[in-house]
């Protein structure tokens, strides 16, 4: 389960890591692109801390379904602070995948927002993890 654990959280760090670089500055910033991938750090993050608790992963790109199953794990209150921002990026899973399925145009500013909740959520489940003895 550890290694599994770890595979997921090194996905989120991966799609992160891209993240803090992404080229904004270009005249037709990917912010489509952006957003997505911040969502996939929030959604690996969040998968990681079910594999660490054994938890059953279901199949679903839903941030809330997802972040409600952490919740159940340990009955822990503070996850609560990470709603509003898997509410957000949830609008962005698989909408931006597909042309004609998105939102018209994202901006900048919102897809910096995104980078910023999905920062938030990953640090946070990582904190939870190292809590319940887990190190990378």
């Amino acid at each position: 389960m550890r290694q599994r654990t770890r595979e997921w959280f090194r996905k989120a760090e991966h799609e992160l890591a891209f993240l803090e670089i992404a080229p904004l500055d270009l005249s037709d910033p990917p912010t489509d692109t952006t957003c997505k991938m911040a969502h996939m750090v929030a959604e690996y993050s969040l998968k990681a801390y079910l594999m660490l608790n054994k938890h059953k992963i279901d199949k679903s790109h839903d941030l809330v379904e997802i972040l409600n199953d952490c919740i159940v794990v340990h009955h822990d209150p503070e996850f609560e602070k990470l709603r509003t921002d898997c509410q957000m990026l949830t609008e962005y899973r698989l909408d931006s995948v597909y042309p004609g399925a998105m939102v018209e145009s994202i901006s900048i500013e919102e897809a910096r927002i995104a980078i910023n909740a999905a920062r938030n959520i990953k640090s946070f489940l990582l904190e939870k993890a190292k809590e319940l003895g887990y190190s990378q």
